[in-house]
Order: C-alpha cells, then structure tokens, then sequence
C-alpha cells in the first residue's frame, strides 16, 4: 500500500463514546446491515479494558469504528462471534458513508497489533471487509474447527413449532417447569436491582469456567455487563426463575431480522432443572411472535448449542493473529500460533478439539 495511502487513516484509541455527530455519521451503515443503532449507544463497553478504536481521515473526519479489548503492553482481543455479543464488545467494523472499507479496516488492524508486545489477537467471524483488508496487515490467519450456531425461525408459524421437532427439549421444558421453573421476558434496560441478580449469574457462570482473564471476572459481570443491563434499548432478556430465586439468563440483542446472544450466566450452586433448555426454547417463542429470521446463539461451546442449533450453515470461527512488526511475526511461527491456540482454547471450550490449521 502506498505510503501516503496509510498515511491518510489514523487511529485515535480512547474510552469516550461516540458523539451523537459520529451516531449520525455510521447509522446509515448499520441500517443498511439490519444492526440495531442502540449498539453505538453502548460502546465501547463499560471497563478499564475496553476502547473504541476509531479511524478519522486527513480532515478529521470519522471513517470508522470498532471495539477493543486491551490492556497493554500484553492483551489485545478483538472478537465476532456475534453482533452485539459479548455485552458490545463483539462487534464488527462499523463505517461512515463513502469509506474505503479495506483502508479503513487495514489501519484498525494495525492499530491493534500495536496495542501488544506480541500480536494482537482477531477470534470469530471474518467478514468481507476484514478480509479484504488482509493484504494491507502483516497476519497469521487460522482456520479453526470450532462454529457459530443460529436457529433459523423462517419456517415456523407457531412458537411451538421449534418444539416440535426437538423430543429432548420438550422433555427438558416440561421437567423445568414441573420443578416450579418459570421463564420471563423483558425488553429494554432493567432497573438496578434485577441488573444485579443478572450479574451474578455472570459471575457464576465465569467462575465456573474458569480460564485466562480471572481477575478482571468480577468487573466485567458487575461493571460491564450491569451496564448493558441498565442502558441497552434493543436488549432483550430471557431469565428463569424458581421459587423466587434467578437460575438461569441469555441476553440477547434485537437487530432488525435477527435475535442476536449477548451474554449471560446460570445458578452454578445447585440444580437448575434444565433453566438453558427452557430458555432456548422461548428465544426462539420470542423470534417466532416477532417475525425474526434468526436467532444467533454465537460459538457452539457447549453440547446445548450443538444439539439444538441449525446444522448447517455452521459460519466458521477463524484466529486472525496481528503483528506490529516483522520480528513478532517472525518469533511466532506457524507451528507456535497452532500450540497456542489449542492450549488455550481447546482446553477451555467444548465442541470441537481446538485444531487450527495455517490460511494464510
């Protein structure tokens, strides 16, 4: 790429949200995408480790966004494993009118890789403007074996329709709620003390797991998660409860043909007599009374998502490694990006055996 080319995006890393300017400046994009405008409300996420990473030409001008999770000089994480998912951090590129998208893209990337000592790190789904952008940034590219799974609602009149199909579900729906379990719905922001019950659930479920991140569990349940909890209008929460007390909740954002999963959490100190099952079957309930095509349930981590989602298309989940610089890039090597990958993810997520294998 030319010199004066890339000269002409810069990126400015902060924590400020966008102005209602820079909104007007991308709705355009995401409404032409069916993405819900309330995600430029809520970026970046609440938190010390998340930024908004944005491109602004020559001029000034805004280009493009993105979110970022970081903490330098060690972690730099961008995912898409949904729109929306992750509370707002998985989000894609979002651009203003007239953008060169792989320009645009390209200076975004390299931002990233410098955000890290070693390589910044790109997990999920690769879109066609990610992918345009690849020649212009110094990368690994992995395919790996692990998939995205969706429910697609097009061909269900009836909520009880999905139902139908799936014998184990009606089972597990009908134990849950002769166990006194009971599913609830709502829309929009939550008032404080609800958004606190659903961030123990959060906690629950991100203890429970375990993994790289520990120390920063309790601040993105309670801080980050809360406040998506309390702001997002397009939020929609599905919860169960028995006896009075929370076990289970998904919370999904509502774009335009599409029920998106956001994040969520599950009682981990007893039985929840099949609370998942029961919400999986009233997301796609919701879907089907709001005429939604899709419901997105993100990566398939579980034997849940695996049963219950669409086999086929199954997106693939791919690791984009970044570098800043020839040296990290040369002190990874392939052999290295696949070991650690695997060690990492393959020890940490079900469905798949964490094998990557080289693209490019």
């Amino acid at each position: 790429m030319p010199a004066t080319q890339e000269r002409s995006v810069r990126v400015v890393v902060s924590r400020d949200p966008l102005t209602n300017a820079e909104r007007a400046a991308l709705r355009p994009d995401l409404a032409r995408r069916g993405i819900a405008e309330s995600l430029l409300e809520v970026i970046p996420p609440a938190g010390r480790f998340f930024q908004l990473l944005r491109a602004v030409g020559s001029r000034g001008e805004l280009l493009g966004v993105t979110t970022l999770m970081s903490f330098r000089p060690f972690v730099s994480i961008k995912q898409l494993l949904g729109e929306g998912n992750h509370v707002g951090w998985d989000t894609s590129i979002y651009y203003s009118e007239g953008a060169d998208r792989p320009l645009v893209a390209a200076a975004l990337l390299r931002a990233m890789a410098r955000r890290s000592f070693y390589y910044a790190m790109f997990f999920g789904r690769v879109d066609e403007d990610v992918r345009a952008a690849l020649p212009l940034v110094r990368h690994r590219l992995l395919e790996t074996d692990y998939r995205l799974g969706q429910i697609d609602c097009t061909g269900f009149e009836e909520p009880a329709d999905f139902l139908a199909l799936h014998k184990r579900l009606r089972r597990n729906v009908r134990t849950h709620a002769k166990a006194g379990g009971a599913v609830h719905v709502h829309t929009g922001p939550v008032d404080e003390s609800l958004a606190r019950l659903f961030s123990d659930l959060v906690y629950s479920t991100y203890r429970h797991h375990g993994g790289v991140g520990r120390w920063q569990f309790k601040e993105y349940a309670y801080q980050v998660c809360g406040s998506f909890f309390a702001n997002c209008r397009d939020a929609v929460h599905i919860y169960t409860e028995e006896n009075g007390r929370l076990t289970g909740l998904q919370s999904f954002i509502k774009h335009q043909n599409r029920l998106e999963l956001s994040e969520g959490g599950f009682d981990r100190s007893r039985d929840n007599h099949h609370a998942y099952e029961a919400i999986i079957s009233e997301s796609v309930a919701f879907a089907t009374r709001e005429g939604l095509d899709y419901v997105g349930y993100g990566g398939i981590w579980n034997a849940a998502k695996d049963r219950y989602t669409d086999r086929e298309p199954r997106d693939k989940i791919y690791v984009l490694q970044l570098y800043a610089g020839g040296l990290q890039y040369r002190l990874a090597g392939d052999r290295l990006s696949k070991w650690a990958f695997r060690t990492y993810f393959g020890g940490r997520f079900g469905g798949a055996e964490g094998k990557a294998t080289i693209v490019s």
